[in-house]
């Protein structure tokens, strides 16, 4: 487990009863799956509050006609809480994509907790891996102790956040939008334990891609030298004009971006640029729209990577696009899993050392929400050349 983590379970609150409804699965998962995760939180949960008897929870969703987790919202959540007795009530669901990966499939495992007084959201923890019964028993007892002792009384908040919006720069850089200087909250206890704590983060200016990097902006990289063929370069499925160039290591990305004048962006500028001052779980906001994101989904209308800007709605507010989904994008840092608890809060650097680094937003290759939030971290090791990876180059203020 975790330092951050570590040091933030300390003691489970006295005279706490949680009711679990039945964990529900979703897209590709099965029953049985979720029957198998189901017993395994509730036999984590039970070892540290009280539960309240699956039997009276069952009773109570067919009273008022709730056929599964993700048709009760949070209303619904705390009146089922009112009506059993319970503090809080956990909602849990199980999507599973299959054939995606090579080592087996992605299990997105979703526990959502709502405080029955005043009847707000409490803590909301997602879970993804592949291989599951070789991951999930040491995670569902890391979830059970996150849900039983989330308190946000911890939660630090932005005093008087200005909202961010696109803006001019002092001076006009094609291609790039500008980031003015200021603070945000960087992280979240809603995703996986990387990305905790939630910390307040105080950047500089800097100017950011408007899009991915293209095939054609690619292109004269490579005719000069400085930067490989990608494998996709003579394969029509990906190497349009407009699409973002992939199937590119860290390397290159960083060869790249200093061909052009640039850099890669840090962690941390990557995730201001994509949430902005109000702490959005996805470029465009909170609320979950599939049909704005180049994933692996027939809602989106691709099967592969899309030209950069075919979602008008997918755009951060500072004007950058596509910083959910379409692909992975290359960001400076190594991917070290406890490096936020120690991270300067001045334009942090990323550790400075490490195996994999990180890359960020999510890409066409996947269908779970989790994956193309704007604080989710996901290590990939710098040599391998991906269909689904690409990058996205910073730049500093010119003097």
């Amino acid at each position: 487990m975790l330092p951050a983590i570590v040091a933030v379970l300390t003691a489970v609150p006295t005279s706490l009863t949680l009711a679990v409804l039945p964990c529900e699965p979703l897209h590709q998962a099965r029953a049985e799956e979720a029957g198998w995760l189901d017993e395994k939180i509730s036999e984590d949960l039970a070892a540290l509050v009280e539960l309240v008897p699956r039997e009276r929870v069952l009773a109570a969703m067919e009273a008022r006609g709730v056929e599964g987790a993700s048709a009760c919202d949070d209303g619904c959540l705390a009146q089922l809480g009112k009506e059993l007795g319970a503090d809080r009530v956990v909602r849990a669901t199980l999507t599973i994509q299959r054939k995606m990966q090579s080592e087996g499939a992605v299990w997105v495992w979703v526990l959502h907790q709502v405080r029955v007084e005043p009847g707000e959201a409490y803590g909301h923890f997602e879970r993804a891996g592949v291989r599951p019964r070789s991951y999930w028993r040491e995670w569902s007892r890391e979830l059970a102790q996150r849900l039983a002792l989330f308190d946000p009384a911890t939660r630090v908040e932005l005093a008087d956040p200005a909202p961010a919006r696109p803006a001019a720069g002092p001076v006009e850089i094609p291609g790039m939008v500008y980031v003015p200087g200021g603070e945000f909250v960087m992280g979240g206890e809603f995703g996986e334990p990387d990305e905790l704590p939630r910390h307040i983060v105080r950047l500089d200016p800097y100017y950011i891609g408007e899009h991915e990097v293209t095939i054609e902006e690619y292109r004269p990289c490579v005719d000069q030298g400085v930067c490989p063929e990608p494998c996709i370069w003579n394969d029509p499925k990906f190497n349009q004009p407009r699409q973002p160039v992939v199937c590119a290591n860290w390397d290159d990305a960083v060869a790249y971006c200093a061909f052009r004048g640039g850099r890669l962006p840090t962690e941390a500028e990557w995730e201001y640029a994509a949430r902005g001052t109000d702490e959005r779980r996805f470029p465009w906001g909170d609320d979950w729209h599939p049909e704005w994101v180049n994933q692996h989904t027939p809602d989106d209308g691709y099967k592969h990577t899309a030209p950069v800007g075919s979602f008008p709605e997918n755009r951060s507010p500072f004007g950058a696009y596509d910083m959910a989904g379409n692909a992975w994008e290359w960001v400076r840092d190594y991917w070290v899993p406890d490096y936020y608890p120690t991270s300067p809060r001045h334009d942090p650097p990323g550790s400075s050392k490490g195996k994999r680094r990180v890359m960020r937003g999510g890409s066409w290759m996947y269908d779970v929400p989790f994956f193309v939030t704007t604080s989710n971290r996901s290590p990939g090791w710098p040599f391998r050349r991906k269909e689904y990876v690409g990058l996205r180059c910073a730049m500093d203020v010119p003097d």
